[in-house]
């Protein structure tokens, strides 16, 4: 059964899954990270060695480089943690939103005044205080006189 098809508590019941499952646990895993090794051993080796150092300094030697970053390849591999870390996560049932007070506070700034007049939201224009335009501002120029 897909975690797609599994409710909230089939989901929590699972083995708690790990992120170091993802990283080196699959074949392909373990063959990215033996080419990260290799290639940075090369990368090394080039250094006394002609024929490698140009390839290092090719454009394949640049593609390689980010395919072999590992940061990179961390990043790859635990897509798929992050993927069923973020199913078992509990999901909000049909009328758990409540919609009015989601709409209601995203018509107030954080001042709680409405979001045009509201001097502490940026997307109020000239009523902001970070704003140049502002008299408030002490940055203001006047450009009146």
């Amino acid at each position: 059964m897909s975690l797609s098809m599994m409710d909230n508590s089939q989901r929590q019941r699972q083995a708690p899954t790990r992120l170091w499952d993802w990283l080196w646990r699959p074949w392909y895993a373990k063959l990215w990270w033996s080419g990260v090794a290799i290639y940075w051993l090369g990368m090394l080796a080039s250094l006394k060695t002609d024929a490698l150092a140009e390839l290092y300094h090719s454009a394949a030697g640049g593609y390689l480089n980010v395919l072999f970053f590992p940061p990179i390849v961390a990043l790859v591999l635990s897509f798929g943690f992050l993927k069923c870390w973020l199913a078992r996560l509990p999901a909000a049932e049909y009328d758990e939103i409540d919609e009015e007070g989601y709409w209601r506070k995203r018509m107030l700034g954080p001042s709680g005044m409405p979001r045009e007049v509201d001097p502490l939201e940026p997307s109020s224009g000239a009523f902001w205080i970070g704003n140049p335009l502002n008299p408030l501002n002490p940055g203001n120029i006047n450009r009146g006189s």
